[in-house]
């Protein structure tokens, strides 16, 4: 007989369901953001959390499409966002300065590289670039598109140059769909760690205007992105965050601007101040006085018009007893319009990393708050700089130098790759202030010469040697002339015989009184010891 437990059922019968727990903890946890969203806000849908099929090929082109349309037609907030910053980040340039231990082989090198990275014809396989606008042109590229992928290229004779293509060039392609044996994640091919093995570049061909696609291996190719996560393969438009809100803060712009037209425009009105008895008004509805008297004109077309509307004017009936034109004037747009507006604006410059007082309005600042605006506009160019160098121009000055050493133009010398970078001027609002407080900490040491030079975009031996050649010209001709320093500079202040004698004197005085000192400090000592020794002379 088998037996049925308490509740009366079949062991073996009963179907077990996962129900979830129902205590308090369970619903409602201590991260209200993980919390069920409530009814005035909008459910959080989020299908992955993996980086590579977050940023999939359609929502990379979709944010590129949209980008590349915002500054085109984004207005002069857009267009400072891009070539402000690209310009406040290169200015007309970084510059390479070589330090290998051979003098004359890094002023070589800093000679060539103006020669040949400094002229489009010898930089950029297009010809339309030198390497400090194409600078400029990489962070213009990589705020709207996301990337950028300079490659390294050869001439017809064989000699290195750069060939630039935009993040719309880099793609799977129509004509070769990636294997399935293959890891290709919207134009870049994966391998072990997701590490990239080869770029995909795709372009036209100018005789068919058909799809031409050829893969570069990454070695060859100076990828520029802005890595914001780890499993991040291309670069995003900095603008991602804020497309949407640029696109409203122009819709909004259009109809305001629609609407001060409409509202430019004189309006009028009729007033009445009291309820006054009816009068028959000529020409007025629901009359039978005679209309209103009327002037005909008749046009070159043959057609005949009212004498206002030949010449363009308003007309107005005659008004009864009471009634008044008023103006219509406008009180548009709202405060909270051009608060919302301001939002707007404030938002989109945050994107970018700099605050909106920088690129849109900087009048409301003064003081210690414009201080802390450039100083961290500062700090976010230098970042940009940092990678800007990382990228692209670190790795294309040593295969420059390579190339230069491989064709014979320099010496292969030891520590031909060492470098830095000589970077544009520093902003700041009172170059007097603080050049007046970096001389004085240059002075007392605080920070060195290569600093000092550094805040104004010069490298400090070139300034050096610069100054003392200068010097030694100076001292040569005036030798050559037989003029003496007042004569060549009698604006200058002189020091006359008298005064160099007294101050001869008044060293050497100082310089007995330090002896005289010291020879006191010695018997003072000596005396100290014979007390010690002698009891008798401790005790008087």
């Amino acid at each position: 007989m088998k037996k049925n437990n308490r509740y009366g059922r079949q062991p073996q019968l009963m179907k077990q369901v996962e129900a979830p727990d129902l205590v308090a903890e369970a619903a409602i946890s201590s991260f209200q953001g993980a919390d069920t969203s409530s009814r005035d806000r909008g459910f959080v849908y989020v299908p992955t959390l993996d980086t590579l099929k977050e940023v999939d090929a359609w929502s990379h082109t979709e944010l590129l499409r949209r980008g590349r349309f915002i500054y085109n037609s984004g207005g002069g907030l857009i267009h400072r966002g891009v070539n402000g910053v690209a310009r406040m980040v290169c200015g007309t340039g970084l510059f390479p300065y070589p330090l290998s231990p051979s003098k004359s082989w890094n002023t070589k090198v800093r000679r060539l590289w103006m020669q040949r990275c400094e002229s489009k014809n010898t930089f950029d396989l297009s010809r339309k670039f030198t390497c400090g606008a194409a600078q400029a042109g990489i962070i213009r590229s990589s705020i709207v598109g996301g990337d950028m992928a300079p490659v390294l290229a050869r001439e017809e004779g064989g000699r290195l140059r750069c060939m630039f293509y935009e993040a719309h060039q880099v793609g799977n392609g129509l004509s070769r769909m990636p294997g399935n044996s293959e890891r290709w994640h919207h134009g870049v091919l994966l391998g072990q760690h997701n590490a990239p093995m080869a770029y995909r570049i795709i372009s036209r061909d100018p005789a068919n205007g058909k799809e031409t696609v050829a893969e570069v291996p990454a070695d060859n190719v100076l990828f520029v992105a802005n890595y914001e996560r780890f499993g991040q393969v291309r670069g995003l438009s900095r603008f991602y965050p804020v497309i949407n809100k640029v696109l409203d803060r122009g819709e909004i712009m259009a109809a305001l601007t629609k609407g001060i037209k409409m509202r430019s425009q004189i309006g009028w009105a009729i007033e009445q101040q009291m309820q006054q008895q009816q009068v028959q008004v000529p020409g007025a509805s629901g009359t039978t006085v005679a209309p209103r008297p009327t002037t005909m004109v008749q046009t070159s077309n043959g057609k005949t018009i009212t004498l206002e509307q030949f010449f363009g004017g308003g007309q107005s009936m005659e008004l009864r007893p009471g009634q008044t034109f008023k103006t219509v004037e406008s009180a548009h747009p709202h405060e909270n319009v051009r608060e919302h507006l301001e939002n707007l604006v404030r938002d989109v410059a945050w994107a970018l990393g700099y605050a909106p007082e920088i690129l849109w309005n900087i009048t409301q600042l003064g003081g210690a708050n414009t201080r802390f605006i450039m100083a961290d506009a500062q700090s976010q160019i230098e970042e940009e700089q940092q990678r800007l160098v990382e990228q692209f121009l670190g790795p294309w000055y040593i295969a420059w130098v390579r190339d230069m050493i491989e064709a014979g133009e320099i010496e292969d010398v030891d520590g031909w790759d060492l470098h830095t970078w000589l970077l544009p001027k520093r902003l700041t609002v009172d170059f007097g202030r603080d050049g007046k407080l970096h001389i004085e900490q240059a002075k007392r040491g605080m920070i060195t010469l290569k600093s000092l030079y550094g805040f104004v975009g010069d490298e400090w031996q070139i300034e050096i040697d610069q100054y003392l050649d200068e010097r030694l010209y100076i001292k040569e001709g005036m030798t050559q002339r037989g003029l003496s320093w007042q004569e060549a500079y009698p604006e200058l202040p002189q020091i006359s015989a008298t005064a160099r004698v007294r101050s001869r004197e008044e060293e050497d005085e100082e310089d007995d009184e330090e002896e005289l000192t010291a020879k006191q400090h010695d018997e003072i000592q000596a005396a100290i010891e014979r007390a010690k020794l002698d009891p008798a002379a401790r005790r008087s």
